[in-house]
């Protein structure tokens, strides 16, 4: 069993995968790492398709599913983000959970979590960190990350560049992205 730190997984940055085709490329890095929270699933689910295939890596072992008990201190966390009006359901439940479990954020969702990560002392990944890590990994080839980042632009993802390689390219010069 790993002792790293589980991936917490927001509907935001899943489905950047989901919608492409390439969960193969987080269950490379981190099956048996990653959990989804009830409440992202039921996010996810008003996409049927990208429910579907993120339940089937669930069902597969590489994605844990992990529901809250209703008297739980991170459902009465979760409770109050909500009536704050600022987080949308899928992440305020994985950030409730961040304050009782150990864990990396996975969001691309920067502008509502960044600032409760840096306060909470948690890390944050996003899309972009993930494709350089598999790209740096050798799990995909440069050529096939340009190509998965172009199809996530293409389903309306936000990412921080307009290719892959542009994005490498900025990083290596040392902007933000």
């Amino acid at each position: 069993m790993s002792t790293e730190a589980p991936l917490i997984l927001d509907a935001d940055f899943i489905s950047s995968f989901a919608w492409v085709n390439r969960l193969d490329v987080l269950e490379g890095l981190y099956s048996k790492r990653m959990v989804i929270l009830e409440e992202v699933l039921a996010e996810l689910s008003r996409v049927p398709h990208l429910a579907a295939k993120v339940e089937l890596s669930v069902r597969n072992g590489h994605i844990k599913g992990v529901s809250m008990f209703a008297d739980s201190p991170e459902a009465l966390q979760l409770s109050k983000l909500l009536e704050t009006g600022k987080y949308g359901s899928g992440e305020a439940a994985c950030m409730a959970y961040l304050t009782q479990h150990d864990g990396i954020l996975a969001s691309n969702n920067l502008s509502d979590v960044k600032a409760f990560c840096i306060q909470n002392n948690k890390s944050l990944l996003t899309t972009a960190d993930i494709m350089h890590k598999a790209h740096k990994a050798g799990l995909i080839s440069l050529d096939e990350a340009d190509r998965i980042w172009g199809d996530m632009i293409s389903k309306k993802r936000k990412l921080p560049a307009a290719s892959f390689s542009e994005y490498i390219s900025r990083t290596k010069k040392g902007e933000s992205s």
